[in-house]
């Protein structure tokens, strides 16, 4: 269901406030310059944890540098790696309050470097699986990078045949036909996605 245009990264981190909590434990699927990654490390307090998955070393070495530079770098572990790989990270009983994945390429980076749509399902498939009983999914997809409009596609797909989830996209202030969207995903057991 679309909604009315919004700033979206905006929408997306007020939607995680609603389950972000001292000790808990978060994903960013997608490290890029670090932004999803020190607003989730603020937001888990000193009790908690965030990991972070980016295939590129020049991201999570900025990332690095913020999260150093905010005092947040001891709740972070950074991890060279495609967010396919979550799954191999997460202890089976290790449950997610809010994951954030953004779509398409590093801003300021090499454009042929995207997400995919194979390695996104993959980890989303990872992050629903260990998601908490009231836990929160973001996922900005940006859809005019390379590959950008089929995996935008893919995902929306794939949303909409998962059980045990329930599913709101936003369309942002943005009024082009393949601007991003916002998918919101929260645990069926959870509050919904209206806060």
């Amino acid at each position: 269901m679309e909604q009315t245009p919004v700033r979206l990264t905006i929408k997306g981190a007020e939607w995680l406030e609603g389950v972000l909590r001292d000790g808990a434990f978060a994903v960013d699927a997608t490290v890029g310059n670090g932004y999803d990654t020190l607003f989730l490390a603020h937001r888990v307090g000193p009790a908690g944890h965030v990991l972070g998955f980016d295939v590129q070393k020049g991201a999570l070495t900025n990332a690095t540098e913020m999260l150093r530079f905010a005092g947040l770098l001891d709740r972070v572990t950074l991890t060279l790696s495609s967010h396919a790989e979550m799954g191999r990270f997460l202890a089976p009983e290790r449950r997610i309050a809010a994951c954030t994945f953004s779509l398409g390429f590093l801003p300021r980076g090499d454009r042929r470097i995207t997400t995919r749509p194979e390695t996104t399902l993959v980890a989303l498939d990872a992050a629903v699986t260990h998601l908490e009983s009231h836990g929160r999914i973001t996922i900005l997809a940006y859809r005019k990078s390379l590959d950008g409009e089929e995996e935008y596609q893919a995902v929306k797909a794939a949303l909409a045949e998962k059980d045990g989830v329930e599913v709101t996209e936003w369309m942002g202030s943005q009024p082009e036909a393949d601007a991003p969207r916002l998918f919101l995903v929260a645990a069926a057991t959870g509050p919904g996605t209206e806060n």
